[in-house]
């Protein structure tokens, strides 16, 4: 298991090739879609048409079996497993225990292309042999991986720099080819694409088509004017991967694209589970054909390994929207899903806010003090919108008991400001004698607090420090200018279903 186009099948094939040269290779069996290999009913014929070449006890055995039994490759796979594959080789075994100690390796590549993959896991599910699983993880962001994807790079490079005479001896500069390094972060098939595509013979025109690269790796994407895509055979197999998730199961699964990619906090199947009121096996479930893009702990681990990405190239395809089409994830539409969720989490939770509840889930109501409110701003279009009318029905008032972490709050009441205001959500400023907000008024400005006032009140106190944080703007606060005397205290009425009075303390001295 690992990431797409990682180097898997090719590693997989040099060792089935040293295997058959030192002649302990007993099958090997490679799926590939694209090449219509991806049938899971040839996999124990073939299987056992291979390992009868190469062993003449078992080629006797399966021979007598399959006179007896003509129909046994008609049978479930299971039984075909056990019958040509395991039996046999108990049969050798005790008329020559000395067999054992000449091992033949079955390898199986690419399950993840297999028609079907559930009929490979019943496949040895029932055998009654004692079996012994082993994995060893091989990183491909470490310092040799890195040192590898650069070997790759410059050696290439120093190829097509030989073939083209006009390119100077210092071509491509070093910083170019430190930047194609790190969006390769040690992945082999990341950098094979890169050079293969600057390297094409019929553009014939390597300095444009590093630039191009150099453009895709820094983040920018591929050319709205060009569309020309350096990652082309990367994209198709992502492409691939993304079209086999059931389409029931598609929206939950770029859900959690949007939570991973927009969340430091949340790090465990768990807590993605919790923050989108999913069960983990419904994670799981969504997750479950996306091996090849993101890094699923399995059970055992999914409380102390991080559900992420494999590689940084995935979230730059589904951001982008002509690598990514009909998968594509805009910026808008993300952050208004991670919002929204946030919202919902806490109203979900909102009587169960207990010290003991909140430790129990103590990211994911991190997560929901920081994230949604430093992501409102960044929402637009007809998701402006919806979010103000999801904002409209929530009722503030949990804030009093999750409260929001200071800086992003402010910068989300200064934003409020100007949006209320512009949508005619709000007024900017309120002289009122009972403190109540217009009807439908999603944030009012209070000249004054009467001091009957009986709803919520929500402290926020801004500090000099944190203001190069927040990004806050003096003049929506302050539209008359800055004020000459610190701290300023200024009262808000916030929330049309249940109104708060959100009391925010600015101090810049």
């Amino acid at each position: 298991m690992g990431p797409a186009a990682i180097g898997k099948s090719a590693i997989a094939d040099i060792i089935a090739t040293e295997l058959e040269e030192a002649s302990l290779l007993g099958g090997s069996f490679f799926f590939s879609r694209p090449g219509q290999i991806d049938d899971p009913a040839t996999v124990i014929p073939t299987l056992a048409y291979q390992l009868a070449l190469m062993n003449a006890h078992y080629k006797r055995i399966i021979t007598e079996l399959l006179v007896d039994d003509p129909l046994l490759l008609t049978k479930n796979r299971a039984i075909q497993f056990k019958k040509l594959i395991v039996e046999p080789f108990q049969t050798i075994m005790g008329l020559d225990s000395s067999t054992v100690d000449n091992p033949l390796l079955i390898i199986l590549d690419g399950l993840d292309e297999c028609k079907g993959q559930w009929h490979l896991k019943t496949l040895v599910s029932d055998v009654d042999f004692l079996s012994t699983v082993e994995k060893r993880e091989i990183s491909v962001d470490d310092e040799e991986a890195i040192a590898d994807a650069r070997c790759l790079l410059e050696g290439e490079l120093a190829k097509v720099r030989k073939q083209y005479p006009y390119l100077s001896s210092d071509w491509p500069a070093r910083e170019d080819v430190d930047r194609l390094c790190k969006a390769a972060s040690g992945h082999l098939g990341y950098a094979s694409f890169m050079v293969r595509f600057i390297s094409d013979k019929e553009t014939a025109d390597p300095e444009r088509q590093l630039l191009i690269c150099i453009r895709v790796a820094s983040g920018l994407g591929v050319d709205q004017g060009t569309c020309v895509n350096p990652l082309e055979a990367l994209d198709c197999l992502y492409h691939r991967v993304l079209s086999d998730v059931p389409t029931d199961l598609l929206p939950t699964a770029m859900k959690l694209f949007g939570v991973i990619q927009n969340s430091s906090t949340l790090r465990y199947t768990r807590e993605f589970a919790s923050f989108l009121l999913l069960t983990e096996g419904q994670v799981y479930q969504a997750l479950r054909q996306l091996h090849a893009v993101v890094y699923v702990p399995t059970a055992n681990h999914a409380s102390s390994q991080r559900l992420r990405f494999f590689h940084a190239s995935f979230s730059d395809f589904l951001f982008d929207p002509i690598r990514s089409g009909k998968f594509h994830l805009s910026q808008s539409t993300m952050c208004y899903d991670v919002v929204v969720q946030s919202l919902r989490w806490t109203e979900r939770h909102g009587d169960e806010l207990s010290t003991d509840f909140v430790v129990q889930v103590m990211f994911v109501a991190q997560h929901c003090q920081f994230v949604p409110w430093a992501l409102c701003s960044t929402v637009e279009g007809s998701n402006l919108l919806s979010l103000m009318t999801e904002l409209a029905a929530f009722d503030f008032g949990l804030l009093t008991k999750l409260q929001p972490d200071p800086v992003p709050f402010t910068r989300f009441m200064e934003w409020l400001l100007v949006k209320v205001s512009s949508l005619g959500l709000g007024t900017f400023r309120l002289n009122t004698e009972d403190g109540q907000a217009p009807e439908n008024s999603l944030l009012a400005r209070l000249a004054n607090i009467p001091q009957d006032m009986v709803i919520k009140t929500l402290l926020i106190e801004l500090k000099k420090h944190d203001f190069s944080f927040s990004l806050v703007s003096m003049s929506t606060f302050f539209p008359d200018g800055a004020p000459e005397e610190w701290p300023q205290v200024l009262h808000f009425l916030l929330g049309s279903r249940t109104q708060i009075h959100v009391q925010l303390t600015l101090d810049y001295t």
